[in-house]
């Protein structure tokens, strides 16, 4: 392939151009990336993230020479140097169109950090609150944006306008709306905190320790959104992720503390064993939460599992839990840190294949 092979200029007004030439190299670079795209199946890579990957793969493998006029354009073999250059961005192009046409342009939208997902309670009925991973503030428009660690809610954060599909805040009594707001607040503060934890928290080679972390939040999520969906089937299944959220909370303390984890459920043991490490909480209040087996029933949809309000009310206290959990693993970096994001500046067009200008 030659400079020549490749548009002169990528605009606006020759998207059509463009999509000609990006179809032509998929075509001719197929069997390369059907391979490489095998692998990266393998690894669980998100298919948003393979583009660039299987760009690499091609230059690493000599799969694709670029030459200017009849001579090889050097440093081929240090890519990411080249990342700005036009004809880099056509490749990349071409090889998102390849995947766009695989996966789809909705498979092939980079989300970021997917949203932290907890639940609030209002009139009796529950609501999930999508909590913003980390806090971002654009930068320059079009350019960068900064992405901001946060161990709670940071500058300017309003935790309530994170409720999905809820009611009119503004048309509450002031009684509701203020508790509505500190319930919001809350849950967000614990789900910022699980995360914040997840990210910068390193056990010295004991990685069970962030699996267990990973756990809490994942557990803590899909109770959010059983609750929140109101139908009586996720009931007894939310009661079981409750149980597992205080469970993974709890034993990442244990075993952070003391190298191994007890194989065992009863949250007042297990509340009495992490207290000998830090976790204030007293076990009282989880003296009424159903057995073990009660939960497991309950998870096969077996049993008579206790209903909304009882479910809403565990929650909040296994926020609680998690909350006293957390305060005992100390991050190795202070909240409200912040890293500068660059837009790629090898891409010329987003996923549905509109070019950028």
């Amino acid at each position: 392939m030659t400079e020549a092979d490749l548009p002169k200029s990528v605009e606006v007004a020759e998207e059509d151009v463009g999509m000609k030439q990006s179809r032509v190299l998929a075509a001719q670079m197929d069997h390369w990336l059907a391979l490489f795209d095998a692998d990266f199946l393998n690894e669980g890579l998100p298919p948003s993230r393979r583009p660039l990957q299987a760009l690499m793969m091609l230059f690493r493998v000599g799969a694709v020479e670029v030459r200017a006029g009849e001579d090889a354009i050097e440093g081929m073999d240090r890519p990411t140097e080249h990342m700005e250059k036009l004809w880099f961005r056509i490749l990349y192009d071409a090889v998102e169109y390849w995947y766009v046409e695989r996966y789809g342009a909705h498979a092939m939208e980079a989300a970021g950090n997917a949203p932290l997902k907890g639940a609030i309670m209002i009139h009796g009925a529950p609501f999930v609150i999508s909590v913003p991973a980390n806090r971002s503030k654009v930068e320059t428009v079009g350019e960068s944006s900064w992405m901001y660690f946060e161990d709670g809610l940071g500058e300017g954060e309003d935790a309530a306008t994170w409720i999905l599909n809820g009611p009119d805040l503004a048309k509450l009594d002031e009684a509701t709306r203020v508790g509505v707001v500190t319930d919001a607040t809350r849950t967000a503060e614990v789900l910022r905190s699980v995360e914040f934890r997840r990210v910068t928290f390193r056990s010295q080679g004991d990685f069970d320790v962030q699996k267990l972390i990973q756990s809490t939040l994942t557990y803590l999520g899909k109770a959010a959104e059983r609750l929140a969906s109101f139908r009586s089937p996720e009931i007894g299944p939310a009661w079981f992720d409750l149980q597992m959220a205080n469970e993974a909370a709890l034993k990442a303390v244990i075993r952070l503390k003391s190298g191994t984890q007890p194989k065992i459920h009863p949250l007042g043991d297990l509340l009495t064993r992490a207290g000998k490490h830090g976790v204030a909480f007293d076990t009282i209040r989880v003296a009424e939460w159903p057995s073990f087996n009660e939960i497991s029933d309950w998870r096969y949809g077996q049993g008579n599992p206790l209903g909304i309000a009882d479910l809403y009310s565990a929650y909040r206290l296994t926020l609680d839990v998690v909350e006293a959990c957390m305060s005992q693993i100390v991050p190795e970096m202070k909240p409200g840190f912040g890293i500068l994001i660059k837009y790629a500046p090898w891409k010329t067009k987003d996923a549905t294949g509109r070019f950028r200008e």
